[in-house]
């Protein structure tokens, strides 16, 4: 709306009112200003509503690689604390092995001194007892790596306590299979994040869909427009102001621009869902099996535990034959070797049964500190 008018124009004192009176009006020297305000309100944009969801969907797979991130740590502190566990153990069992050894070869020697034993034994255990040393060494450097990294993950230094004596894993469960692959499908941090990310590739095809649908805006609108200075009558002025309020619709043509980009946020959509169908069937492979060896578990602690405490009795039975000379040393360094390695295998599979179980709630998406707390149980503080 523009407005410019005069109704009438009076003289000076005693002339009255003058309608419909003639002005003549210049400005030769002056100054212009101009101001103008516009107000633009969207009514209706599926675009801008889309890119708002794809936002918030971003923002929820930002939030879910914070999750991920928290509930990895969790599993990363107990395989790093039970492998810590499980080195310290070996330096254990490595050194009651070095003793025994080296209490036979101080043994042989002195057979060898008094006539009684061969020069042979004596090097062969001499070379076990080398050869011991080196395991020992190894270990020990990786138990020093796996404490070193595993304070670095828990932000303080830790003392890793001893496996419980007898362990059997009575108390450890391995549940229903099914039940595990369901909450992994619905829990699983993984599955969660690619479940998200379809959706984000999704709502880019809406986007490009979305931006080709007309658009209705609120239109607000104010404008001055002022001009002051001189001309050939005196000084001048002149006001104008337009206002406008109204509906705006926008109506978007295609492109081929509009269409590639469409075409290419429906493939990305489709390689999305085949990565989330792999990681399903991956997933999937991974509960079975875990739980398979959580199932069997038990079984073969029971068996492995009996292994062991046959090759203590034939290591038994060995150093006596070996004192009356009916056993070679070699057959004795044999037994004694044999009896360490069984209960190495044994801590194996009892430590795994522990980790198995927290690995089983790790991909589930259910593992807390809750589960570190329940895998503490299984070992005795020193």
């Amino acid at each position: 709306m523009e407005k410019s008018a005069w109704r009438a124009a009076q003289t000076g004192e005693g002339f009255g009112t003058i309608n419909g009176a003639n002005f003549n009006t210049s400005t030769n020297y002056g100054a212009r200003t101009k101001l103008g305000l516009q107000a633009s309100q969207p009514l209706y944009d599926r675009e801008i509503t889309t890119q708002k969801g794809q936002l918030q969907l971003s923002a929820d797979v930002t939030d879910m690689g914070m999750v991920s991130a928290d509930k990895s740590l969790i599993m990363r502190v107990a395989e790093n604390y039970f492998e810590t566990l499980k080195a310290q153990t070996v330096i254990s069992l490595l050194l009651e092995q070095q003793n025994a050894v080296g209490n036979t070869y101080s043994e042989i020697s002195k057979r060898q001194r008094l006539g009684d034993a061969s020069k042979i034994d004596l090097q062969e255990t001499a070379e076990q007892v080398e050869a011991i040393k080196a395991k020992l060494m190894n270990v020990q450097l990786a138990y020093e790596n796996n404490l070193l990294a595993l304070t670095e993950l828990a932000g303080q230094k830790m003392t890793i306590n001893a496996l419980q004596d007898n362990f059997n894993g009575e108390n450890i469960t391995a549940g229903n299979v099914k039940e595990w692959i369901e909450k992994a499908k619905q829990k699983n941090p993984q599955l969660k994040m690619l479940d998200l990310q379809i959706q984000v590739k999704s709502a880019e095809i809406e986007k490009f869909n979305s931006s080709l649908s007309p658009k209705v805006n609120l239109i607000a609108q104010i404008e001055r427009d002022q001009v002051n200075g001189y001309g050939d009558y005196g000084s001048s002025s002149n006001t104008t102001s337009n206002s406008m309020i109204g509906v705006q619709l926008t109506v978007p043509l295609t492109d081929g621009y509009r269409s590639a980009k469409k075409d290419e946020a429906y493939h990305l959509t489709e390689k999305a869902k085949q990565e989330y169908e792999h990681a399903l069937l991956d997933i999937e492979k991974q509960v079975n099996s875990i739980w398979f060896a959580l199932t069997i578990g038990k079984d073969r602690i029971a068996s492995l535990t009996r292994i062991v405490t046959l090759s203590k009795d034939r290591l038994d039975a060995t150093e006596k034959s070996h004192r009356q000379g009916s056993r070679t040393t070699l057959e004795l360094l044999g037994a004694q070797s044999d009896y360490i390695s069984s209960k190495l295998v044994l801590l194996e599979e009892q430590i795994n049964l522990i980790v198995n179980r927290v690995r089983l709630s790790s991909i589930a998406g259910d593992i807390s500190e809750q589960d570190l707390i329940l895998a503490n149980r299984y070992i005795t503080k020193n």
